[in-house]
């Protein structure tokens, strides 16, 4: 047996007790009795699917060729979803930039206005763009501006999360400076925040807009606007090839936004 300096004694290995091998197979039984309650609770069934095989082959064979008669009318509806997500993201932009600096913790005048802050921000982050659509709708009529203004209340809570987690975990060092100096509030966001976390924001804010345009999607189907809406009803109608040019022309659009986005991020940070 080795023995002096070059022996090096093992640790003993550790072995599981009983009560933590009992605990981690009640975590394993509770683990696999709630994916069982979920499938049965969707009524999920693996012979379903593979019996369904047929189905969507007959789906693609209605699907193809695309229509070509119908490729324009993408296209208006595809620049229409854009213009929704802009706008939308733009409103929201600007209303996240009013919110922000209450939702800070380290630029909040008080603890009740950061936390009334931190509501809002929940409330609109928490509620999916399509639900203020349903309510935008009855308030403005249908069209494009009701999600363009759903789209923008729901920005306001992921941008002012975000925006406000930023300005959290910037240096405080100028904010600090110009509040020494004198600087009101407005002076100190304006003039020490701003020019601090801007390449972030504007990097979140472009990321925003690319989630805005996919989202668009699903309000256009309550708003009745954009190529959402047009896609909707040609599903509806089983008009296929109709809907198989619509898809093309909007994977298009989706991979273009994606794509610019990308990059002007990758330029900015």
């Amino acid at each position: 047996m080795a023995s002096g300096p070059a022996a090096i004694a093992r640790p003993p290995r550790h072995v599981p007790s009983a009560k933590r091998r009992l605990l981690w197979a009640g975590v394993a039984i509770g683990i696999g009795a709630l994916y069982w309650h979920a499938w049965r609770d969707i009524d999920g069934s693996f012979g379903a699917l593979f019996s369904s095989w047929g189905n969507l082959g007959d789906l693609l064979r209605r699907s193809f060729p695309p229509n070509t008669d119908v490729f324009h009318a993408s296209v208006d509806a595809c620049i229409v979803t854009l213009d929704t997500a802009l706008i939308g993201t733009t409103i929201g932009l600007v209303l996240s930039l009013l919110i922000t600096p209450f939702a800070a913790r380290n630029l909040s005048p008080h603890r009740l206005v950061y936390e009334a802050a931190r509501v809002v921000i929940a409330f609109t982050r928490t509620i999916p763009a399509f639900i203020f659509a349903l309510y935008m709708v009855v308030v403005v009529g249908l069209g494009p501006y009701p999600v363009a203004l759903a789209l923008a209340i729901h920005s306001v809570g992921t941008l002012g999360k975000l925006f406000a987690e930023t300005i959290e975990d910037m240096d405080m060092g100028p904010v600090n400076a110009l509040r020494a100096a004198g600087a009101s509030r407005t002076q100190v966001f304006l003039h020490a925040v701003l020019p601090s976390v801007s390449p972030t924001f504007v990097s979140l804010s472009l990321y925003r807009f690319d989630v805005n345009v996919r989202d668009s999607l699903a309000a256009g189907f309550v708003g009745g606007a954009g190529i959402g809406f047009l896609l909707f009803n040609s599903i509806q109608l089983f008009q296929y090839k109709d809907a198989a040019m619509e898809l093309t022309v909007l994977l298009v659009l989706l991979l273009a936004v994606e794509r610019i986005s990308t990059l002007l991020r990758a330029r900015i940070v």
